[in-house]
C-alpha cells in the first residue's frame, strides 16, 4: 500500500504558522527485536490517514504557507538500522542523536521521519514530526494509530482539515509585542526572525527529577502541574531570567473547549498561557505563591474564548505583517523566556508495536529554554534544553 499525498496545497492554520521550523520527537525503547517489515507496512497505513505528514511546505502568493506534495519524497518513511548493542540509557543527551531522526528546515522538505534501530537485546523506535503539522498530542495520536496498525487493528482517521480552526481577525488596535503576548502567549520580537538554522537546536542538555509535587503544596488547593511548573521556575530562573524577570509560557490544549469539534483533531490545537514573573517576585515569592500564579494563568485562557482570541491575533499578524512577521514569533522568548509543557498524562505505555509496551519512553525537549514534564521510569521527570545566558 502506498502513502497518499495531498493533491493540491492545503493552507496551514494560524497557529501552525507560528510553529513552522520547529519539531516534536518521541523515543521508545523495547526489550524485543521489532519486526521492521511489519512496522513499515503499519506506518504506511497510519500515514495514509494524515496526508499532511507525507507532504512538504510551500509558500503561497497570499503570504501563507501550505502543505503541498513533495517534489522528492523519501524512498521509505522508516529508516531501519542495526546495532551490535543498545546503551543502558538511550535517552541521555550524548546518546540521543544516535537514535533520533532529524528534519531539515525549509520549504519542500519532509515533515516526518522515523527510525528503527535493532540489536539482539531490543529495539529503539523514534519519530520526529514538524511542529507545523502536529503538536505533542497529535504525535501521540500518530504513534497510537501506528501501533494499532502494527497489531492488525483498524485505525480511525483523525480530523486534520485546518479550516476547522479558521477564525477571522477581530477589530482591534495596532499590534504590539505586549498585546500579542497577552492574547497568544507567544513572544513577538520584531526584527528577530527565526531562521531555518534555528529549527534544530542541540539535544536536551539534561534530565531532571523533581520532588514529589504533593510535598510542595503545603496542603493548598494547587494542581500538581502548577507546583511542578513553579519548582522549575525557581530552579531555572538564575540561569534564564533577564533584568526584568522571566517570561514563562505554558502550552494549553483547547481541543475539548473549541466548540466540541476537535477531540480527534490532528494538528496544533494549543495556545500559550503567559506569565511574567518580575525579579522581585522571583526573589521573594514562595513556591506555593508562584504555583498559584501559574494556575491562574492557565485557567485564564482555558476556554473557547481564549483559543479564538489567540487564533484571531495570529491571523491579524499574518495579514498585516506577512510571513516575515510570523517568523518573528517565538514560542519561548529568546532573551528571558522559559516554556514549560506537561505531557505526563499521555499513556505512552499503551504503544505496543508487537513486542509489548515500551521499557522506556522519552519526549525530548529540543527547543532552547524548554522543559517537558513527563512520566519516567520511576515517576515524574523533566527533559530540559537550555543554554546559559553567559
Amino acid at each position: 500500500m502506498q502513502t497518499r499525498p495531498l493533491l493540491e496545497p492545503h493552507p496551514l492554520s494560524a497557529i501552525d504558522h507560528a510553529f513552522a521550523g520547529l519539531s516534536v520527537s518521541i523515543v521508545l525503547r523495547f526489550g524485543a527485536r521489532l519486526d521492521a517489515e511489519r512496522l513499515s507496512r503499519a506506518l504506511d497505513t497510519a500515514l495514509r490517514a494524515v496526508p499532511p505528514l507525507t507532504s512538504g511546505l510551500r509558500e503561497l502568493p497570499d503570504e501563507r504557507c501550505a502543505f503541498a506534495p513533495l517534489a522528492s519524497p523519501p524512498a521509505a518513511w522508516l529508516d531501519v538500522r542495526d546495532a551490535p548493542e543498545l546503551p543502558e540509557e538511550p535517552c541521555l543527551p550524548d546518546a540521543l542523536d544516535a537514535w533520533l531522526p532529524r528534519l531539515a528546515a525549509g520549504l519542500d522538505q519532509p515533515l516526518f521521519a522515523a527510525r528503527l534501530t535493532r540489536a539482539p537485546s531490543g529495539s529503539i523506535l523514534a519519530a520526529t514530526v514538524s511542529h507545523a503539522a502536529a503538536d505533542g498530542y497529535s504525535l501521540f495520536l500518530l504513534m497510537r494509530a501506528w501501533s494499532q496498525a502494527a497489531l492488525g487493528r483498524a485505525i480511525q482517521p483523525p480530523l486534520w482539515d485546518r479550516r476547522l480552526l479558521d477564525v477571522a481577525p477581530e477589530p482591534s488596535a495596532a499590534l504590539t509585542p505586549g498585546g500579542v503576548w497577552e492574547r497568544t502567549g507567544l513572544s513577538w520580537v520584531p526584527g528577530w526572525g527565526r531562521a531555518p538554522a534555528d529549527a534544530q537546536p542541540a539535544s536536551p542538555a539534561e534530565r531532571l527529577v523533581p520532588p514529589d509535587p504533593t510535598a510542595l503544596g503545603a496542603g493548598l488547593p494547587l494542581t500538581k502541574n502548577a507546583l511542578l511548573c513553579a519548582w522549575l521556575i525557581q530552579a531555572l530562573a538564575p540561569q534564564l531570567a533577564g533584568p526584568d524577570g522571566l517570561k514563562v509560557a505554558f502550552p494549553v490544549d483547547y481541543r475539548r473547549c473549541f466548540g466540541g469539534r476537535l477531540d480527534a483533531y490532528f494538528g496544533n490545537a494549543v495556545r500559550m498561557a503567559p506569565l511574567v514573573v518580575d525579579r522581585g517576585r522571583l526573589e521573594r515569592a514562595t513556591l506555593p505563591e508562584l504555583a498559584a500564579e501559574v494556575q491562574a494563568a492557565v485557567h485564564g485562557v482555558l476556554d473557547q474564548r481564549g483559543a479564538r482570541a489567540s487564533l484571531a491575533c495570529l491571523e491579524q499578524l499574518r495579514r498585516e505583517r506577512g510571513l516575515a512577521g510570523v517568523r518573528e514569533l517565538h514560542p519561548v522568548d529568546p532573551h528571558d523566556g522559559l516554556l514549560v509543557t506537561n505531557m505526563s498524562r499521555l499513556p505512552l505505555a499503551m504503544l505496543d508495536f508487537g513486542g509489548g509496551p515500551p521499557a522506556r519512553a522519552l519526549l525530548p525537549a529540543t527547543w532552547e529554554r524548554t522543559a517537558v514534564i513527563q512520566q519516567g521510569e520511576r515517576g515524574i521527570e523533566v527533559s530540559l534544553s537550555w543554554r546559559d545566558r553567559a
